[in-house]
């Protein structure tokens, strides 16, 4: 068996880091924990489920808390997860001969993000890079950090099976700008240093999104904009997704024409597909919108969108154009709990 070593940094989440450990727990893994200055019960809990429980003066960086994490584990392969993420149930053979396969790679996992808008609860879907060998790579950037080879080795990753509940960007509204705006303070600083970084703005607008700061988010995913963002990177779809609603709602469709560059990259990913069948609809183009809903509800790809929204629109756009009965059946096929179906069905009904 290749041993590998869960390390978690924490501070003050003594309630997510029973159920993040619980889970953990279930799997014959070394459990490393480090406390950045807790004042609950955080490292009493920690040692409920292991004895490598450790103190980090927090320096705002965490990727040197995530180094010196790394460097108490016994075992070189390691495994980052966060307080606020919970596994899910996955096949520890499977991932054992992956990390076999490809030892010189890093291993990348689901997360699930989860988070309100407007009272309800919605997902969006990351894959993250997480299970690597610290011989080889290590962590870099004081905030969002990311994994780096240590020598010249080139970077590869493969895709584990692992997914992760992540929960720290649901709770009061209070507690969500408290943590926005200590990651603001360091992505600032990382800004200053690297202007023209489209990466940096991002997050900023991503911690105005989680203030529910609508304006400056906007702002922030223009400039990340203006700075040519790589359409290969792993968070450009997630930024031109999110900017591209901000665009819609508030009804700047000029701008919103800039969505339509990346379909050569983002065309088999049905969040994007949904986003410019939304675009078109909002051009009063319904014509064009349906093929996009159409090419949506088989897309490979997904991060976010509910499975159910391209079934919706084609219902909608089929009932603009008086076809109630298809409109019908599509919106059936969304079920019985997905609302705006509900809805629409409803609306049918008391038209006949």
């Amino acid at each position: 068996m290749i041993p590998i070593s869960v390390c978690i940094i924490t501070k003050n989440e003594a309630s997510h880091l029973e159920q993040c450990l619980k889970a953990i727990s279930a799997y014959p893994f070394e459990i490393v924990v480090v406390d950045t200055g807790s004042t609950d019960n955080s490292r009493e809990t920690a040692l409920k489920y292991t004895d490598k429980v450790y103190d980090f003066t927090w320096i705002d960086d965490f990727s040197a808390a995530r180094n010196y994490a790394a460097r108490q584990a016994s075992h070189n392969i390691i495994f980052p997860i966060d307080t606020d993420e919970f596994l899910a149930p996955f096949d520890w053979d499977a991932l054992q001969a992956l990390i076999e396969k490809h030892p010189k790679s890093v291993g990348s996992i689901k997360r699930l993000d989860y988070f309100e808008t407007d009272g309800e609860k919605h997902c969006q879907i990351c894959i993250i890079d997480r299970i690597y060998n610290r011989n080889y790579y290590h962590y870099d950037k004081p905030i969002h950090e990311v994994l780096t080879p240590l020598t010249k080795l080139p970077y590869t990753s493969y895709a584990t099976s692992i997914e992760a509940d992540h929960v720290g960007y649901l709770g009061p509204g209070n507690k969500l700008k408290e943590k926005a705006m200590r990651d603001m303070e360091l992505l600032l600083k990382e800004l200053d240093q690297n202007p023209d970084e489209p990466y940096y703005y991002f997050q900023i607008a991503q911690s105005y999104m989680l203030m529910r700061d609508s304006e400056n988010s906007l702002l922030y995913f223009q400039r990340a904009m203006e700075h040519h963002p790589d359409p290969q990177a792993d968070y450009t779809h997630i930024l031109v997704y999110n900017y591209g609603h901000l665009l819609l709602e508030k009804g700047l469709l000029t701008e919103a024409d800039v969505l339509l560059t990346y379909y050569e990259y983002y065309s088999n990913n049905m969040d994007y597909l949904c986003l410019i069948g939304l675009y078109y609809l909002h051009q009063n183009q319904p014509l064009k919108a349906l093929p996009e809903f159409v090419k949506a509800l088989t897309a490979p790809v997904r991060d976010m969108t509910d499975r159910r929204e391209p079934s919706y629109y084609i219902g909608y756009i089929y009932e603009l154009f008086g076809k109630k009965d298809i409109a019908r059946t599509h919106y059936q096929n969304c079920g019985n709990e997905y609302a705006p179906a509900v809805e629409a069905l409803s609306r049918l009904d008391r038209s006949i």
